[in-house]
């Protein structure tokens, strides 16, 4: 459907008229506040001409020029034919709320056409890197492995995210050609268009080429459809047309199921499970009814929180009436690596102090502290209290204590009729044995860095991973966040490189697999650049592909540098630096206690 234009609103809000005074709307820069101001603060230069001039003198191969003259055209066609707002920009009157949302439509609309342009380019990549290793004489069981990966570190997203982009670009060039070409158009959003190739992911070919002719013939039909209503109306569709392979696809679903956690703010995480959806129904039914349970026994602990106490309750506990769990070969002990500084650990830094937690990433060092202590983590006050009221027991499986909640009995979840502390009562958990361990180890004052250590060979060692393992925190490849499972040479031994803590780096499976794919290059990026040796950004490791893209990546840091730089004495860098109370700083090396 085109955009009609409504020229005689004059009298519109924003504006007397849609072109008011006599400068063209081409003769005027718009600024982040939606005001207009001379381009360039002279009438006489326009940035439209400036940046046009610059484009055609560009000294380029013919194929780049018609890619930059493709996103150029994309972008006239964006902001001149804008689909979502009444009038586009050239039409709407500078300084207008009009104006600003015309350039919000633009940009909405411009996205569109450069995710078309992206999934056009991503397998135009995989297609000559793919010749490019038959040009070597790669074997053909192995050409284009890595090419997801060099496209990743391209694009700057996860080895996973661009995985899954790749696939979905795939099948949207490949087999949905009408939807891509919409999607050019801007008649469909790229968060639609995605959601369209990724749901008919397994899909026949002859139903995604009905599907894709359904959606070419009609776009407008998409209009307003959300991602999960789209899928929804997909998934019903693909149904439909392939009744005969639902078993497959439910069988194949089933097999995919997993369980994920994605870290959070202050010391929390978020735990998610992909579930048949049966199961998943039947554990939130059961979650909701219990937590009800207990809020109707006297529990002030909000329902949610209830849920996500029992749901801990359930994996980590043999009975919600909190018996501790005995290890066993289908319970075993945990065991948690955590990195943390002398200063935080002896509680002789402030609450500027950060830990590293393994399998999570930087944590508030007083949540380690107080957990260590059996203290739910925080600072819990009652109400008239001076002081913050001790807590033993371990809070871990304990889950959020509620401040308001005055019942201070030994049901973790409030529950009871016992009267209310005093003021300066003690509120008292019930001391139970711990079932997680946590291997402390002690990080150098020097940032970054928690001790060297080499062996002579090849494989590296349990303790050596481990402490690897711990200072990385998850995949050291650029942009990946994925759970180390195997510990690499970053000079590969074959070519010299020693099984050390220097040269070794955290990796995931899919990430050492594809830096076997080509030649890779890894190298410390800052020593090169002359940096001392032990500096913690001498760890900062460069990535270059087979083919060009480069990509860094460092460790997570137990200490910010730059902000210790700015702060306190007691937090210095030197080795020798006094402490607070004139003595020497602890734990020089790194060390277990």
């Amino acid at each position: 459907m085109d955009h009609t234009r409504r020229q005689d609103d004059g009298d519109r809000p924003g504006g007397d008229s849609p072109r008011p005074g006599a400068e063209p709307p081409s003769a005027r820069a718009s600024g982040p506040d939606g005001g207009s101001e001379p381009a360039g603060g002279s009438a006489e230069v326009d940035v439209l001409d400036r940046a046009a001039a610059q484009l055609a003198g560009l000294g380029a191969d013919p194929s780049a020029r018609a890619v930059l003259a493709e996103v150029l055209t994309s972008t006239l066609h964006a902001f001149t034919r804008t689909r979502s707002t009444r009038d586009p920009l050239p039409d709407t009157a500078p300084g207008s709320a009009e104006e600003a949302l015309a350039v919000l439509a633009g940009l909405d609309h411009l996205r569109s056409a450069l995710a078309a342009i992206d999934s056009t380019w991503q397998v135009q990549a995989e297609q000559r890197i793919a010749r490019d290793d038959e040009a070597h004489d790669v074997p053909a069981s192995r050409r284009g492995k890595g090419a997801s990966h060099e496209i990743s570190l391209a694009r700057r997203v996860s080895p996973s995210s661009g995985s899954y982009s790749l696939a979905a670009a795939r099948r949207l060039v490949q087999q949905l050609p009408g939807t891509t070409s919409v999607l050019r158009s801007g008649r469909l959003t790229a968060e639609q268009a995605s959601t369209v190739a990724t749901t008919l992911d397994g899909a026949s070919p002859e139903t995604c080429a009905r599907i894709d002719r359904l959606i070419a013939e009609d776009p407008e039909a998409l209009q307003g459809r959300g991602r999960k209503r789209l899928a929804s109306d997909l998934r019903g569709m693909v149904q439909q047309l392939e009744p005969e392979g639902s078993r497959d696809r439910a069988e194949r679903a089933a097999r995919a199921r997993h369980v994920t956690m994605t870290p959070l703010a202050d010391g929390m995480a978020r735990l998610s499970a992909v579930l048949p959806g049966l199961e998943a129904t039947s554990v939130m039914q059961t979650l909701h009814a219990r937590s009800k349970s207990l809020r109707a026994a006297g529990s002030r602990t909000p329902a949610r929180a209830l849920e996500a106490d029992l749901l801990v309750d359930a994996v980590l506990r043999a009975a919600p009436t909190g018996t501790a769990l005995t290890p066993t070969a289908s319970r075993p002990r945990l065991d948690l690596g955590i990195v943390i500084t002398d200063r935080a650990l002896l509680g002789r830094g402030d609450e500027e102090e950060c830990a590293l937690l393994e399998g999570y990433g930087t944590i508030p060092a007083h949540v380690i502290t107080d957990t260590l202590q059996g203290r739910p983590p925080g600072r819990i006050r009652e109400v008239g209290s001076e002081d913050p009221p001790v807590i033993s027991g371990t809070p871990a499986a304990e889950g959020p204590f509620d401040a308001d909640d005055p019942v201070g009995t030994n049901d973790p979840h409030g529950a009871g009729t016992s009267d209310s502390p005093g003021p300066s009562a003690s509120i008292e958990y019930p001391d139970q044995e711990a079932t997680a361990v946590f291997r402390r180890l002690y990080a150098s004052p020097r940032p970054g860095e928690l001790v060297a250590m080499e062996s002579r060979a090849r494989a590296f060692p349990v303790g050596l991973s481990r402490l690897i393992r711990l200072r990385d925190v998850t995949c050291r490849t650029p942009w990946c966040n994925a759970v180390i499972r195997h510990i690499d040479h970053v000079v590969p031994h074959h070519r010299g490189g020693p099984t050390s803590y220097e040269n070794g780096q955290g990796l995931c499976v899919r990430c050492n697999l594809a830096k076997e794919h080509g030649q890779w290059e890894v190298t410390a990026a800052d020593a090169e650049a002359g940096a001392e040796a032990g500096v913690d950004g001498a760890t900062r490791h460069r990535w270059i592909s087979p083919h060009g893209a480069v990509g860094y990546s460092s460790p997570p840091s137990v200490i910010p540098t730059p902000l210790r730089a700015e702060g306190s004495a007691h937090t210095s860098g030197d080795d020798s630096a006094p402490t607070e109370d004139g003595g020497s700083p602890l734990g020089g090396d790194a060390g277990t206690p």
